[in-house]
């Protein structure tokens, strides 16, 4: 059974799924993704974000990104979709954003226009109003993308409330994965009539406490059945047991952090499911030996007696 569809429909575990890169080739192993969507359901993943920052999105082309999408859709099953469709170019938003709403995506993840430093208010407000009239049809809607340290470009109060002045209905939520406590506290008790998933797994319980409406983060390629446990804990009132959870959650993302971040994600998944090893795209780099032999030893020291991990 599918599910229903608009802005009150979108929450959960959502994985920004990683865009596995053919060796020794930059083709894109879509039976790959297909599998891997497989797996993450199985473990409990609400939905799915391809072609976002974890997804190298920027550095694929705008075909790339369709193929990918329309790959993803097809074998959705009742999970989710939510593309990320945000580019430098406003005219390419306007193509990739229509492109995957007409084709059936619940919603999509939106990057501020992220080549010009410093915009002004006045010209985020003219771009974001543009997408919504060109590219958003009628009973859809976008989510914003807060990731400042990624983009330079924060999604700010004074924009999200002109938008919401302007076109209400266009704008569902916003993502923030700024990992700053106060910044996702904030999104969440000023806009209770929006979606805000925290982008953070350090934050995951927070979120969940504070009635977010889930989160989109890193680990979800990996462990959504961690996650969906927080969840539950957080939702039954056991702190102890949340804690427990939260604190694993986190020492198996710091793995993440210190390992690229984006070669450490499709290793893991490797390691775990046995999926093939893919490869990221320049300029991302792989692992080395090295670390990959750090990384097994780290991981085994977190998953502990999580055996099905």
């Amino acid at each position: 059974m599918g599910r229903s569809s608009g802005k009150e429909s979108l929450g959960g575990i959502l994985a920004p799924t990683v865009t596995p890169f053919m060796n020794h080739s930059l083709e894109i192993d879509l039976p790959w993704v297909v599998d891997h969507m497989r797996v993450i359901r199985e473990r409990g993943v609400d939905g799915v974000v391809p072609s976002g920052t974890n997804g190298e999105g920027p550095s694929m082309s705008l075909d790339e990104r369709r193929r990918l999408i329309d790959v993803v859709l097809e074998n959705k099953d009742d999970m989710l979709v939510i593309p990320g469709t945000g580019c430098a170019s406003l005219t390419d938003t306007i193509a990739l954003t229509k492109y995957a709403l007409v084709s059936g995506a619940d919603s999509v993840l939106m990057l501020p226009p992220f080549y010009f430093k410093k915009p002004s208010l006045d010209g985020l407000l003219a771009y974001f109003r543009t997408l919504c009239d060109e590219a958003v049809p009628s009973g859809k809607g976008i989510i914003l993308y807060n990731i400042p340290q990624v983009s330079a470009i924060a999604i700010s109060h004074e924009l999200l409330d002109g938008l919401l002045q302007s076109h209400p209905e266009c704008i569902w939520g916003v993502k923030d994965s700024s990992g700053d406590p106060d910044s996702l506290r904030t999104f969440i008790s000023r806009y209770p009539d929006l979606r805000i998933f925290a982008g953070s797994d350090r934050l995951a319980k927070m979120a969940y406490g504070l009635g977010a409406a889930g989160t989109i983060s890193a680990l979800a390629n990996i462990v959504p059945d961690w996650l969906q446990e927080l969840r539950r804990k957080v939702a039954s009132g056991n702190e102890a047991a949340a804690a427990e959870v939260q604190d694993r959650i986190t020492r198996l993302r710091e793995l993440l952090s210190i390992y690229p971040m984006r070669a450490t994600t499709k290793y893991i998944i490797h390691s775990i499911t046995g999926l093939p090893l893919r490869q990221v795209r320049p300029p991302e780099i792989e692992l080395t030996d090295g670390q990959k032999a750090e990384i097994k030893v780290r991981m085994r020291k977190i998953v502990g007696s999580h055996s099905d991990v």
